[in-house]
């Protein structure tokens, strides 16, 4: 446990001064390699987490994933996803017409379209908002301020388990955590974004319970390809889906908000 907790330390160390330049500071196209790259690895990882027999799929459902990002970043989001629903049901019927085994598979395509990029996809939406990728860097410093605090939180005092046939080691004392974390970065952020200290919290408060959703969905993900991580590019902290679990679902939420107050 140790050695994992000095992993995680040091591989945040290491990487969150280039994100925050990334995010905040870097040209779109270093913007769009960097959300590219997260959404690839994600989308590699949540596809392998079905087991799926032929590594073909895997590759394709990936790409297709993909293409919903390029939608998000180029202001046509439905049309994204549309072509990648459209190539998917074409591969299906060209390559296997109407055999019923191949149902789940398409199922599981078009899950692979919608999580992680549909999601993740409404990180290039915030470029639109007015000092969008300010608020999009606060929202990932709460998603990990609350994701920190819950884990600290439910290791010292958890002893009432939320949900521990998905994941047992979250407790209701670990959300205390949660929420109590994103309310002090939020009270923080107050003082330098251009929202008021109510919304501010508010958001803080919606951002940590969808942080929590995030994680609980991929748990349950992981519980069911029987795997403890999704991955294991970030040491310490597992795959990048593990990283960004709440993130995924703490996006559109958020964005969906900040665009209703701010435009």
């Amino acid at each position: 446990m140790e050695k994992v907790h000095k992993q995680r330390i040091l591989t945040a160390v290491i990487t969150l001064p280039l994100i925050i330049w990334l995010i905040v500071f870097s040209p779109f196209f270093l913007f769009f390699i960097f959300i590219f790259f997260v959404g690839f690895i994600a989308s590699l990882e949540q596809v392998n987490l079905w087991h799926l027999p032929n590594k073909n799929f895997s590759f394709f459902y990936t790409l297709l994933s993909l293409i919903v990002l390029l939608g998000f970043a180029f202001s046509s989001p439905v049309l994204g996803l549309l072509m990648a629903f459209f190539i998917l049901s074409i591969y299906f019927i060209w390559t296997y017409g109407h055999k019923s085994e191949i149902s789940s598979f398409f199922t599981i395509g078009i899950f692979s379209i919608i999580y992680p990029n549909l999601l993740l996809g409404h990180a290039f939406s915030f470029l639109t908002l007015p000092q969008g990728r300010k608020f999009l860097l606060w929202i990932l410093f709460i998603v990990f301020a609350a994701d920190t605090g819950a884990f600290y939180m439910g290791r010292k005092f958890g002893k009432h388990k939320i949900y521990p046939a998905v994941s047992p080691k979250k407790s209701w004392e670990g959300l205390i955590g949660c929420i109590g974390s994103a309310f002090i970065l939020g009270i923080i952020a107050s003082f330098f974004l251009p929202l008021n200290t109510l919304k501010i919290l508010f958001l803080s408060f919606i951002i940590a319970i969808f942080e929590q959703i995030g994680d609980f969905f991929e748990s349950a993900l992981k519980r069911q390809a029987g795997c403890k991580d999704s991955g294991k590019i970030l040491p310490g902290h597992g795959g990048m889906l593990d990283r960004i679990d709440g993130v995924l679902f703490a996006l559109p939420v958020s964005y969906y908000f900040l665009s209703w107050w701010l435009k």
